[in-house]
């Protein structure tokens, strides 16, 4: 049976906490805090200079067994060698949450659901991911049970496409394998396929004229956008790919013909040259409507991240599969449409998957956690770090 007490503790702890991307300074030190009263050593990467927060991305290394050996008298269990040869292990989490996210007062009911007030976030995304780790090592330490070794990565500002991941040198880890605590659903699902997000930038330049007076003078930057748009195939553009656009501003007073309108977008897409592809689409479309027009357009594209897909025979997946079974879970495969910090791992070589946390209805005031969900993560995690495969 897990710890439930300091199960519940730890998360109300955390979650009562304020951690805004590139805010989180509050809940890393109190992460930071309850590593090192294991006696574990925890490192800080400059995340925060480089990207204007209030911390870095936090790194902790569990050597294998390190819950036997601060355990006194215990009989060495079969397997002690061979988990003490085996390649580390990631476990990664976010700190941040979104807003609306400051002086969250967080509660558990009597019907064993997390959740806020009503006015903020839970922050269950992801600090049920978080507590899960920390709740990890205190299972181990009190079961006394062998474990492989472990990384544990807890990064800044992922709500902000991954910006903390992406600062992150992921050559300082050992792990080759691991997984991301980050999606919702109760656990036993794993996401084995993600798409690339790319950000697109639109400045639409028209021309200047008095509204009443001359209008036909002028060229209407917001009348070029809107038609440009109108082109475009957004939403569900095909079954792995989406478009949207996010914010039109442009223009001034009502008498003055607009003379220019920026348009922030963005698409995704689980394959790489889909993701491209409809990216020019979009360009064109904007780009055909300004020479129509007379006017003019700048655009500027960012890649965020890549998408991934894991091959479901690879160990990495396996050894999930092993761990839903051993808690009596099936185990769940599935594609998601949403990104997250293992797209920018997997770039840098890691075997993962991204895992269910409990977590349902996510940025949003109606967020809420099961009790029995976080359970039942930990006890998924007590398997995976057990698990040799």
């Amino acid at each position: 049976m897990i710890d439930e007490k300091h199960l519940v503790d730890l998360f109300l702890r955390l979650a009562s906490l304020d951690a805004p991307s590139l805010g989180e300074r509050q809940v890393a030190a109190a992460v930071t805090t309850e590593l090192t009263a294991l006696g574990l050593t925890v490192a800080e990467d400059d995340a925060a200079s480089r990207l204007g927060g209030t911390t870095g991305n936090l790194l902790c290394r569990v050597p294998a067994n390190w819950a036997i050996e601060h355990v006194p008298d215990v009989d060495k269990p079969a397997g002690w060698d061979e988990k003490a040869r085996q390649a580390p292990l990631l476990l990664s989490t976010h700190l941040d949450t979104v807003q609306p996210c400051l002086d969250k007062k967080v509660h558990l009911g009597s019907d064993r659901i997390f959740r806020s007030d009503g006015t903020t976030i839970l922050g269950a995304d992801d600090l049920a991911g978080v507590s899960a780790v920390l709740a990890l090592l205190h299972e181990l330490r009190t079961r006394g049970k062998p474990h492989r070794p472990l990384e544990l990565l807890f990064t800044v500002a992922e709500e902000v496409h991954l910006q903390g991941i992406s600062a992150f040198d992921a050559r300082t880890l050992s792990a080759r394998e691991g997984y991301v605590l980050d999606t919702s659903g109760s656990p036993g699902t794993g996401i084995i396929a993600a798409p690339g997000h790319l950000h697109l930038n639109f400045v639409v330049q028209g021309r200047p004229a008095h509204a009443g007076i001359a209008p036909e003078t002028g060229i209407n930057a917001i009348e070029v956008a809107a038609r440009g748009i109108a082109r475009m195939r957004l939403g569900r553009v095909d079954p792995e790919t989406t478009a949207n656009i996010g914010r039109i501003a442009g223009g001034s007073e009502t008498n003055i013909v607009a003379a220019s309108c920026t348009v922030t977008a963005e698409c995704r897409s689980l394959d790489q040259q889909r993701l491209s592809a409809q990216a020019r689409d979009m360009i064109d479309c904007m780009e055909q409507a300004a020479a129509e027009s007379g006017a003019s357009v700048t655009v500027q594209t960012r890649q965020s991240y890549h998408p991934y897909r894991v091959d479901p025979d690879l160990p990495v997946v396996r050894r999930f599969q092993a761990a839903c079974a051993a808690i009596g879970k099936a185990a769940r495969l599935i594609a998601t449409g949403g990104g997250s910090d293992l797209n920018v791992l997997s770039q840098a070589g890691l075997s993962g998957m991204v895992l269910s946390c409990g977590m349902q209805q996510v940025h949003s005031e109606a967020e809420y956690l099961a009790l029995d969900d976080l359970s039942d993560l930990v006890r998924l995690l007590l398997a995976l770090v057990a698990e040799p495969v």
